[in-house]
């Protein structure tokens, strides 16, 4: 958008002992000072347009939809058709996954689908210093009831809400225990959402 301003008042002077001082006619100071009056109008028409198009939009959410592929951090997930899933065999599994998000934006959910039978299952949002041995701190965490779930929860405002690229790195932690074994003891996560707010 292209915003321009030409003056359109000139003042003309009055010379001494020349002109007379008057209120009326072409040459008085009610002309004059309407012509002034039209300037400042079309001044503040001008600078509404450049408030406008400086206006920035409203910021819109950006939803990150992910697979689960986990990293093994004690106990291994499998990875099957769709996810990941405990194995039959096992009552725990616990894996990572690394987080790849805007710099500046600001997490404001975290969504997770699957399904379980019984056991204790939280995935949560983690962020942890470049420097070796920074502890981790968490951003957002979710528990998953039993059944087929599809669970959000929305993120804890603050600091560790804002993602800082340049300070942290980001990952996501699926934590599995107290599971039953067997055929019939399905544990699966089916995908992992992330809801962030970019400026």
């Amino acid at each position: 958008m292209t915003v321009s301003y030409t003056p359109a008042f000139r003042h003309t002077d009055w010379v001494d002992n020349v002109d007379r001082v008057r209120a009326a006619g072409d040459n008085g100071f009610n002309v004059r000072f309407h012509a002034l009056e039209a300037e400042f109008s079309a001044l503040s028409e001008i600078i509404a347009k450049v408030n406008d198009a400086l206006q920035l939009p409203a910021p819109k959410p950006v939803k990150f939809t992910l697979t689960p592929t986990l990293v093994t951090l004690t106990d291994p997930w499998e990875h099957v058709f769709g996810g990941a899933a405990k194995p039959i065999d096992a009552s725990t599994a616990s894996g990572m996954m690394s987080l790849s998000l805007p710099n500046l934006a600001t997490i404001t959910e975290l969504r997770v689908c699957g399904k379980k039978r019984a056991g204790n299952l939280t995935v949560t949002i983690r962020r942890q210093g470049l420097a070796a041995g920074a502890g981790d701190e968490t951003v957002v965490g979710l528990t998953l009831g039993n059944g087929t779930f599809d669970t959000s929860t929305a993120a804890p405002t603050g600091d560790r809400a804002t993602v800082r690229n340049d300070d942290f790195r980001y990952y996501l932690t699926a934590e599995l225990d107290t599971a039953p074994t067997g055929p019939d003891s399905a544990v699966q996560l089916t995908c992992f959402q992330i809801t962030c707010v970019t400026t």
